[in-house]
């Protein structure tokens, strides 16, 4: 092998900035060094890696595929490394998270924890939305996931860690607030969606489907933040984890409407690849979340 670990680290920022300028800046080298690097590994496959549109780059089919072999290298070597720290008595390393938005609202509570426990590990978390928590974990960019409706086309390992009860909400003073009601009387209200990949949404639409209603969708947002915004504004209703919601009940910014249908409660769930190697952080933080009082962790408790 005629090419080495630094080319395809310098390789990996050139292909995260897309940019031989602001990956120079990233690694402290030069950008002719930089060129240089990739050159050689270029030269070395016989393949262009990169290609220019306009002033762009962009990484070519080959470039993509090298890119996914260097995510998995690295986190081979972390694990390498987590795996080495283990054996003399310690734990270090990086947590490398993926986790839907909502999740937010708790996650750094439980990662909290986590630290206190084991104050020498990093942790990377990532907070995004559905498709790209999914495409983290199938192109091994993390180690471990956190999903409520799980992905149905991937071979996955599931750890569930807490409840996630989803109620109706609605505008501080909405008409059916103080009334106990059944789902299939809200086939009137203006409903607001999440984006059509969401959890949050898929539940919702099973829920109103099962009662028969046919919703008015007054508007669609890709946020949770975004969606309890259009509540406060009186725009429509909408199916709304409790996590993200405590601050807003208190202030009586909105209202849980008495559905007796809800709340409907899921679980959230970490989950890796079906057949992938977990790093001894990884582990110890599926252990951790198996083994504690994950719910005394939390605002709502």
């Amino acid at each position: 092998m005629s090419f080495t670990l630094h080319q395809l680290r310098v390789f990996s920022e050139v292909a995260r900035h897309k940019s031989i300028t602001r990956a120079s800046e990233a690694l402290f080298m030069s950008q002719p060094a930089v060129s240089i690097q990739v050159k050689k590994l270029q030269d070395h496959f016989g393949v262009d890696l990169f290609e220019v549109i306009g002033r762009q780059l962009y990484l070519t089919e080959a470039g993509k595929e090298l890119e996914k072999v260097q995510n998995r290298i690295e986190q081979e070597f972390a694990g390498l490394e987590m795996y080495f720290s283990e054996l003399k008595g310690s734990l270090t390393g990086t947590l490398n998270l993926s986790v839907v938005s909502t999740a937010k609202y708790f996650m750094p509570y439980i990662l909290g924890e986590f630290k206190k426990q084991y104050p020498e590990i990093n942790v990377s978390l990532k907070v995004t939305d559905r498709s790209e928590v999914i495409d983290d974990l199938t192109n091994n960019k993390c180690d471990l996931a956190l999903f409520s409706i799980l992905p149905d086309d991937l071979e996955l390992i599931s750890t569930e860690v807490v409840d996630n009860p989803l109620y109706m909400v609605a505008p501080a003073e909405h008409h059916l607030k103080e009334k106990s009601i059944k789902l299939d009387e809200l086939k009137e209200e203006g409903f607001i969606l999440r984006e059509s990949n969401s959890g949050t949404r898929l539940v919702l639409e099973k829920l109103l489907a099962d009662a028969g209603i046919e919703p008015k969708v007054v508007m669609k947002l890709s946020t949770n933040e975004a969606v309890k915004q259009a509540i406060m504004a009186g725009i429509g209703i909408s199916l709304v984890t409790e996590h993200s919601i405590l601050l807003e009940k208190r202030l009586n910014k909105l209202c849980v409407l008495k559905v007796k249908e809800l709340p409907y409660v899921n679980k959230w769930k970490l989950v890796h690849l079906k057949g992938k190697r977990l790093s001894p952080v990884a582990k110890n933080f599926l252990h951790f979340t198996t083994t504690s009082d994950i719910e005394s962790l939390l605002p709502l408790a």
